[in-house]
């Protein structure tokens, strides 16, 4: 096989299985000087493999549930958004009637559906033209780069994480170029900056924490956290301290040792957690000396608060002014949803919203005298500052009404069960359930308190159809927690009884009255 230039010498004499040898045939960025020439001919003529796996390199996806309505994935650093970016994605999904939509993903991004190739290109110079960008959102790529979703106006915070996550992502991206350095990786790459003691990111292959050494503020390094369908853990410390200007560096050393010596063969064991646990912590850490320097160890950065609820109205660190937490139904939002929020955080606060990794909105910048007349607004009946404990508290990936590899309907099987069992039960306070469609765990079951993976399962007629597999006690904070196996295959039918019986067994929940 003759490799692109692009792959470089850390594929020389490796194993590569089928989508490794595609990648090195091609970088999926090469695909960006096509796009246009792909939007005049159609998807159907379209070579096969720049259809289903380079586009992603441009955050397109192509989805067999809906052959030519892709889904298009946004680059939204630390899910700062402004109203002038939310009505173009607004426009965007306008476009696509019914089959348009938007997602709110669990790294404080935006997913949109029922895209067309067609457009791909005015699509991509109206994102540019906001300040958003979809490179390098998919696949084997650095993925959206996460923050404190209340950087900048949180009371508590330590350091504003929002330069820090723009720094990582121009970084990763070439300032949204694409960056071939890391357009190859043996898998997804995940990175986030804490920003205040309970940003519980430890979910993620590196995260930086900030914390003081000898008076000054830098940060913790923690490394190796994954959620796949191989292994489930959170990221442990690199024993690192590091100045703010070395963030990037430090990514760097830690990214591309594991892009030269990662599995490129046995695809399902590429993950970053598995090369590390593979060669171990301390071999690993004097690599990292050996292309970053001299490390300093880490004087003690911890995560050591629950994380807070940011639903409701809060008093931000600035006087006079609040940001409002309002919970969106399992993340997914329609283009008159995007306008209003818009239109609210511009008529109640500084026309910025935050996204949560809980797949909600924050509103910010809301004067004291203002607080009042949203709470009267409709968009809260819509979109509650007050859940339920059980809506509250939910989390779902995408599920098998879009997704080819989910096994479930999780997205409307989340939304039923949050609103019969709050409508049923009591609950002394909000609960995580987190629902992912398949073992790939895009909906982060395992940090759930209550975690529900899509699996096959035989229902009462003695069908295989859809069903669960529940796990229990997966915690956030000073002892974070991966859940464990509780119950295998439950029916979907079965799911809403079951769960009842957990929350009243397990954790207090009382039948209303």
């Amino acid at each position: 096989m003759t490799f692109s230039a692009a792959t470089r010498d850390y594929l020389e004499g490796k194993k590569l299985n089928k989508i490794e040898q595609n990648k090195a045939e091609k970088d999926g960025l090469l695909v960006g000087s096509e796009i246009e020439h792909f939007a005049q001919i159609g998807w159907e003529q379209v070579d096969e493999t720049d259809l289903q796996l380079r586009l992603k390199w441009y955050g397109m996806f192509w989805r067999p549930k809906t052959p030519g309505k892709f889904m298009l994935r946004l680059r939204v650093p630390n899910g700062v958004l402004n109203s002038d970016q939310l009505r173009v994605v607004a426009s965007i999904v306008e476009r696509y009637g019914e089959n348009g939509s938007c997602d709110i993903t669990t790294r404080q991004n935006l997913q949109l559906r029922g895209v067309l190739l067609s457009d791909l290109p005015e699509i991509l110079k109206r994102l540019q033209e906001a300040g958003l960008s979809t490179i390098q959102s998919g696949f084997d790529n650095p993925r959206n780069v996460t923050g404190n979703p209340l950087a900048g106006i949180d009371p508590t915070e330590i350091v504003d994480t929002r330069p820090y996550t723009q720094a990582l992502n121009d970084f990763l991206t070439n300032h949204a170029k694409g960056n071939s350095d890391y357009s190859n990786l043996p898998r997804k790459w995940n990175t986030a900056v804490a920003g205040s003691k309970d940003n519980f990111l430890l979910h993620n292959d590196i995260v930086f924490h900030p914390v003081e050494h000898n008076g000054e503020l830098g940060f913790g390094v923690w490394i190796g956290g994954i959620l796949s369908s191989q292994m489930n853990a959170y990221a442990i410390p690199l024993n690192a301290w590091v100045k703010p200007d070395q963030i990037c560096a430090m990514t760097d050393a830690v990214i591309s040792i594991w892009r030269d010596n990662g599995e490129r063969d046995k695809r399902p064991k590429g993950r970053f957690r598995l090369y590390l646990d593979q060669v171990g912590l301390e071999p690993f850490r004097a690599m990292v000396e050996a292309r970053f320097g001299t490390l300093t160890p880490d004087p003690g950065s911890v995560f050591d608060a629950e994380p807070r609820s940011h639903y409701g109205i809060h008093p931000q660190k600035q006087e006079g002014l609040h940001f409002a937490g309002l919970h969106v139904p399992v993340g997914r939002l329609t283009a008159d949803d995007l306008q209003d929020l818009a239109s609210a955080s511009l008529r109640y606060g500084s026309g910025e919203v935050r996204l949560t990794e809980d797949q909600n909105v924050i509103l910010v910048g809301i004067p004291t005298e203002q607080i009042g007349v949203l709470e009267s607004d409709p968009i809260v009946q819509r979109f509650p500052l007050a859940p339920g404990t059980l809506a509250a508290g939910t989390v779902s990936c995408t599920g098998n009404t879009y997704c080819g590899f989910a096994l479930t309907n999780t997205k409307d099987q989340a939304l039923e069960a949050a609103q019969r069992l709050d409508a049923e039960l009591e609950l002394p306070a909000e609960l995580k359930i987190h629902w992912t469609g398949c073992p790939n765990t895009c909906g982060q079951a395992y940090m759930g308190a209550i975690g529900l993976t899509g699996t096959k399962a035989k229902n009462s007629q003695g069908e295989m159809g859809e069903g669960y597999t529940l796990t229990l006690g997966g915690s956030q904070g000073a002892n974070p927690q991966i859940g464990e196996l509780h119950r295998k295959a439950i029916p979907a039918e079965e799911i809403h009884s079951v769960l009842r019986e957990v929350l009243i067994e397990q954790f207090g929940a009382k039948p209303r009255s």
